[in-house]
């Protein structure tokens, strides 16, 4: 099983560089199942981090032209790599392999382990943001709230010691809330590897989303899912960039009757 984790932005282009590919890669492929490679790819085009709505719109077209393109070189699964999910329903429609979004696969597992979640995220401005795509998700009633650490997304791997102190913090002050697990919003903070350590202080379950997306996509390989074309039917124009073959044949096969491998 070969995934592909794909960053729709330059992050190797900013502060961090390219090692944080290989950093990424490597934390990916710890928590892999025996036989599952990971790829980890970035854009050269959009914003080096993700931390508005705006930003997110500036990401997609990277993402639509991409997915296409790691489908035909035989990706058996891409996960979006912004918690944000950002083209997520989109980027379905094109191709014919399952796509994760971290923050729609990080409630959906919160909502096994509990009730209600906290979501924790990077700065305040993130906040509306992600009640809107959890609404979006059809998961908003087991959103107790989300709180932000005011930290910015590339200062998290430097700052991770307070970072983690602050999260100790916000995540006291949501359990006292009513909420009963928590949700890491931010795939930078998910890299920390703070999950399981924070987990032990605050006495809740604690998903880090860049294992629950991996776990989602390797989940519905091998289950041999796709998305289905009644929820994400392919456009009926070939996008321009998105490469060929992937939303028409798509298409065909399901009017054919044949199953999609």
């Amino acid at each position: 099983m070969h995934v592909t984790y794909f960053i729709p932005g330059p992050l190797s282009r900013g502060p961090l560089g390219f090692g944080e590919l290989e950093r990424r890669r490597a934390y990916l492929e710890r928590h892999a199942a025996p036989g599952t490679t990971v790829a980890v790819e970035d854009s050269e085009e959009g914003p080096v981090s993700i931390e508005s709505s705006a930003e997110e719109a500036l990401c997609v077209p990277s993402l639509l032209a991409s997915a296409p393109r790691l489908e035909s070189r035989g990706t058996n699964a891409i996960i979006v790599g912004c918690f944000g999910d950002p083209g997520l329903c989109a980027v379905r429609e094109v191709t014919s392999i399952p796509v994760v979004g971290p923050g729609q696969a990080s409630g959906h597992l919160a909502a096994q382990v509990g009730d209600r979640f906290a979501v924790l995220t990077v700065v305040d401005e993130v906040v509306p943001s992600v009640h809107r795509q959890f609404r979006g998700h059809g998961l908003e009633r087991f959103v107790s709230e989300v709180r932000a650490v005011d930290v910015p997304v590339l200062e998290l791997r430097s700052r991770r010691n307070e970072v983690l102190d602050t999260l100790e913090g916000e995540g006291h002050a949501a359990v006292a809330n009513g909420a009963d697990s928590i949700v890491l919003g931010c795939m930078t903070m998910g890299f920390l590897d703070v999950a399981r350590e924070l987990q032990a202080r605050l006495g809740v379950p604690v998903v880090n989303p860049v294992v629950a997306a991996l776990k989602a996509a390797e989940g519905m390989v091998a289950a041999g899912l796709a998305p289905s074309v009644r929820a994400y039917p392919p456009p009926r124009k070939q996008l321009e960039g998105a490469g060929a073959g992937s939303a028409s044949g798509r298409m065909s096969d399901e009017r054919d009757g044949h199953p999609l491998e």
